[in-house]
């Protein structure tokens, strides 16, 4: 998996865990060793997505916008790399074996399905 969905997953764990409690962005990004720039990047994705929702204020911070077990690895995916992730092939289906194409296909489809049964409250701590 690619780092951003690697630190985006380990954030949202981390606001599961909290739920319904928020966490502000630089103690999240502390506690999960994620650089905090980055960590804003990447809440802010899943906020357009609505999987996170902020509060202003002292108290507040980053939430889960949904409970943790309605939000799953395949939501966090689609919120950072679009609707098709891993839907296409690391290669253009003109420049490989017509087999090698479906193969990777396959992994692709086979690789969201586990994705999407798997959700933040099945994860530990979550």
């Amino acid at each position: 998996m690619p780092a951003r969905i690697v630190y985006a997953v380990r954030a949202a764990a981390a606001l599961a865990a909290a739920a319904p409690a928020t966490i502000k962005a630089q103690a999240l990004a502390e506690a999960h060793d994620i650089p905090l720039a980055y960590l804003y990047e990447l809440l802010t994705a899943l906020r357009r997505a609505g999987l996170v929702h902020t509060q202003r204020g002292s108290d507040g911070g980053y939430g889960l916008h949904r409970p943790p077990d309605q939000v799953t690895l395949g939501d966090i995916v689609r919120a950072l790399d679009g609707p098709a992730a891993y839907a296409a092939t690391p290669v253009a289906a003109s420049t490989v074996d017509e087999r090698l194409y479906q193969l990777w296909r396959s992994a692709d489809h086979a690789t969201m399905r586990v994705l999407d049964e798997v959700t933040l409250a099945d994860l530990p701590g979550g």
